[in-house]
């Protein structure tokens, strides 16, 4: 069941994109999301090196 709910967040994430018209606000919102993403695998990078 949470991946349907996590579906439903990215729709709702790209429809709420889809309505952004300037192209700095989109360029700045892709790299937010792009910084969140590579601090979230390098926390489960952390997280996996911490288990063995």
């Amino acid at each position: 069941m949470p991946n349907n709910i996590e579906d439903l967040q990215m729709l709702r994430l790209i429809t709420a994109f889809q309505n952004v018209k300037d192209e700095a606000t989109r360029r700045m919102v892709l790299m937010f999301v792009e910084e969140q993403v590579e601090n979230e695998k390098a926390k489960k990078l952390a997280a996996d090196a911490g288990k063995t």
